[in-house]
């Protein structure tokens, strides 16, 4: 009975996994579905195609950034995460926020860490304490953009980046917060024991990533353009600052557009509304596509890599017996 018992729970474990992916194509199609797509087909020329090639292997770059963030925050404590495991946690994550709702993200990521050995405990903090670094992060690089995007009002966006200041100089706040958290939920505490070197870390290639991804919508406004020189502050420290925001905006999946209004308002500064418009459109299909195209790599990778691990223990087996 166990045995059959065991049997039906696998099954229903992979079904489960393939209901998500479902869920999530439709819900990528939906999005892309729901662009207004004219303003992108005029902008989409083929003279125009390498510098928006550019933008899209800038991009890449950027996410990878992300993810060793991320696995800076996964990896920094007791239990050691390898890389290609972090890679798929992550980039899985990045396609299951189109899906309505923020828990699904953190869900996921439940599923998969204890499949990798990682405590629930931990996937939690991990989950919020990027957003925190995430936001803060985003903010800060969005400096760069704040006076020219919003004159007097750059002075909330030097507010709101304060935080990864903070935790820069004084990381070991993050576990009394931790504790703080726990203590007001009436929980246990648990000790995560977040190292400085790996809050660091994270800050350090997050705000990396903002700053070279940023450089995809430069590219994409020198294609539109935009004086590259007259662009350069508001294009970096846009884009970061647009998608914090946006993600903010809890009633819609990855922020679906408001970003594109935020990029919008603030590139018309530097271009005709119509091609700021036609940019902000692009942006969101170079990052979705980025998204999607990595995560696939990283599946295939981990899919290889899993194979090679099952042969050689095959081989060992076998040799041993012999």
């Amino acid at each position: 009975m166990s045995g059959r018992w065991t049997r039906v729970r696998r099954a229903l474990w992979r079904l489960s996994g393939a209901a998500v992916v479902v869920a999530v194509a439709v819900a990528i199609w939906s999005a892309v579905r729901g662009q207004d797509w004219s303003g992108v087909a005029e902008f989409a020329e083929v003279e125009n195609l390498p510098l928006i090639g550019v933008a899209a292997v800038i991009n890449l770059f950027g996410l990878a950034l992300g993810m060793l963030s991320w696995h800076a925050l996964a990896d920094g404590g007791e239990t050691r995460v390898p890389l290609p495991s972090a890679a798929k946690i992550y980039f899985t994550g990045m396609l299951v926020k189109y899906l309505p709702g923020r828990l699904w993200t953190l869900l996921v990521s439940l599923r998969m860490g204890s499949g990798a050995g990682i405590p629930a405990s931990r996937m939690t903090g991990v989950y919020f304490l990027n957003i925190v670094v995430m936001v803060a992060t985003g903010m800060l690089v969005g400096l760069l953009a704040a006076p020219i995007a919003f004159g007097e009002g750059w002075v909330w966006v030097a507010v709101a980046s304060v935080p990864a200041l903070v935790l820069f100089a004084r990381p070991r706040l993050v576990d009394v917060a931790m504790r703080l958290a726990a203590g007001l939920l009436r929980r246990p505490p648990v000790e995560l024991h977040y190292g400085s070197r790996a809050i660091r870390r994270a800050l350090l290639f997050q705000t990396a990533s903002w700053i070279v991804t940023g450089h995809h919508l430069w590219a994409l406004a020198i294609t539109a353009g935009a004086d590259p020189f007259e662009s350069y502050m508001l294009t970096v420290g846009l884009f970061g600052l647009a998608l914090v925001v946006g993600s903010l905006v809890l009633v819609v999946p990855d922020g679906l557009g408001v970003r594109e209004g935020i990029l919008m308002a603030a590139l018309a500064l530097v271009m005709p509304l119509p091609l700021a418009g036609a940019v902000a459109v692009t942006s969101r299909v170079v990052a979705t596509v980025g998204e999607v195209a990595a995560a696939l790599a990283v599946y295939l990778w981990t899919a290889r890599s899993a194979a090679r691990s099952r042969t050689s223990a095959y081989r060992s087996k076998v040799d041993s017996m012999e």
